[in-house]
C-alpha cells in the first residue's frame, strides 16, 4: 500500500479538515523563542523533495510547544500562504478518530473488542460474522475491499454507496481473519456502521460531541473538496493515475476529491 499512502499524503485530502492550533497565528509562533536553524534547512528541504506547497509545524517537549510556525502556501496558484489558521485535509488519518471513538465505547462497556461483529450488527454475510471487532479495527480481518481501485477511491458499483455495500457482502473473503495484515476500507465503513448502532447517533455527532467538543477543536470538520471550509487549504499531488495507478512526477496536480458519506468513518 505504500504507493497509495504516497499518493494520500501527497494530496492531503480526506473527510476530517483540522488546523495545528486552532486560532493560532504568526505571532504565537515569533513568540515561542529562537527558531532553530537546522529544523528550518530540514524542513525546507524535505518541501523541495517531496513538492510539499505548504504546511504547518510544531514541536512539542515535554509538553510544551518549543516551535511552532508555517511554511509555503495554502493555494499556490493565487499565492495565498499558509498560515496557523490553514486548515489541512487528513485523508486516512480520519480512521485514528474511528478508533478513539471505538475505544471510547469500549471503555464505557459497550464493546468488546474480542466479540464478532455479528454480536452488535445483524444481517451480515455467513462470512462475516466470526470476525472480531478487534480484527476489523486492525485491518486483519479478511473482508473484500468495497473500492475497486484504492488509489481513485473508486467503489466496487461506481458513485453508488448502497449498492457497492450490497456487492461487497457478496464477495469473498480476502484471508482468513487473523493471518495477516491488509489495509482496507470496508473495515471502518463497517466501524462506522456499528459506532452509529452502539452510540444510538451518527458517528459523525459522536465524534463530535465526544471528541473534537471535549478537546476544544471547534475549527476541525468533516467536509472534503465539494465543501466550502473557511481558510482550508487547496490539495495538491504530485501523483499522476497511470493504468489506473499512481507514480510519482515532478509535478504538482491540482485535485479534486470528492468521498461519499459513507466512507467518511
Amino acid at each position: 500500500m505504500a504507493n497509495r499512502r504516497d499518493f494520500l499524503l501527497g494530496a492531503a485530502s480526506g473527510s476530517l479538515v483540522t488546523a495545528a492550533l486552532a486560532g493560532g497565528d504568526r505571532a504565537e509562533a515569533q513568540g515561542l523563542g529562537k527558531t532553530p536553524t537546522g529544523l528550518r534547512a530540514h524542513l525546507a528541504n524535505e518541501m523541495r523533495n517531496a513538492l510539499i506547497p505548504g504546511m504547518q509545524v510544531a514541536v512539542v517537549r515535554q509538553e510544551e510547544v518549543v516551535f511552532l510556525d508555517t511554511f509555503g502556501f495554502a493555494d499556490i496558484e493565487n499565492a495565498v500562504p499558509a498560515t496557523n489558521a490553514t486548515r489541512f485535509q487528513i485523508a486516512s488519518c480520519t480512521k485514528a478518530f474511528i478508533g478513539v471513538a471505538v475505544m471510547q465505547l469500549v471503555e464505557s462497556g459497550e464493546l468488546d473488542l474480542t466479540a464478532p461483529v455479528s454480536h452488535y450488527l445483524e444481517g451480515l454475510p455467513t462470512t462475516w460474522r466470526a470476525v472480531t471487532i478487534g480484527q476489523i479495527a486492525t485491518h486483519t480481518s479478511g473482508l473484500p475491499h468495497i473500492e475497486s481501485n484504492l488509489a481513485t477511491f473508486r467503489l466496487v458499483v461506481d458513485g453508488d454507496a448502497d449498492a457497492s455495500w450490497a456487492k461487497v457482502q457478496t464477495l469473498p473473503m480476502e484471508f482468513t481473519p487473523g493471518e495477516k495484515f491488509s489495509y482496507n476500507q470496508t473495515n471502518y465503513v463497517l466501524l462506522g456502521k456499528l459506532i452509529d448502532v452502539l452510540s444510538g447517533e451518527p458517528f459523525i455527532q459522536f465524534i463530535q460531541k465526544h471528541q473534537l467538543d471535549v478537546a476544544g477543536m471547534p475549527r476541525t470538520v468533516f467536509g472534503d473538496d465539494h465543501d466550502v471550509v473557511l481558510h482550508s487549504a487547496r490539495t495538491y499531488t504530485p501523483y499522476a493515475l497511470v493504468d489506473g495507478k499512481p507514480e510519482r512526477t515532478n509535478t504538482r496536480y491540482k485535485t479534486y476529491i470528492e468521498f461519499i458519506a459513507a466512507s467518511w468513518a
